[in-house]
């Protein structure tokens, strides 16, 4: 964690925000940022975010089951939006690529609680 300008401590989550709303300067990025601070608004989210870059930088920390499924649970929310809003398909491809994505997510979940579990990080 870092300390910021009125002495609260950020948390990775805060910093990768911040610097969304940097790179939201960019008129091309900004939707896709509003979207992306949507789903970091989420308390599972982001510490799904925070568990991923602190375990990255080799501070094993762990995290809960059911914060880890809702976490997946909102980034499938996510893509699911951004399927529906796809101007170029119709409904027929897009509930077919919400089928596909829908299954990628629940193997990731799978073999992401199985990898989770086998460092002894996650508990219930």
């Amino acid at each position: 964690m870092q300390e910021n300008n009125n002495n609260k401590y950020c948390t990775l989550a805060d910093i990768f925000l911040i610097v969304l709303e940097q790179m939201a300067q960019d008129e091309g990025n900004r939707t896709y940022i509003r979207k992306l601070r949507t789903l970091m608004d989420v308390p599972e989210c982001a510490e799904y975010l925070n568990f991923g870059l602190m375990n990255a930088m080799g501070h094993p920390t762990p995290i809960a089951e059911r914060t880890l499924n809702k976490a997946i649970d909102c980034i499938t929310h996510f893509y699911e939006d951004n399927i529906e809003e796809n101007q170029e398909w119709t409904p027929h491809q897009k509930n077919i690529q919400k089928g596909l994505m829908r299954e990628f997510m629940s193997e990731y979940r799978t073999a992401i609680k199985n990898f989770i579990a086998s460092k002894k990080l996650l508990y219930y």
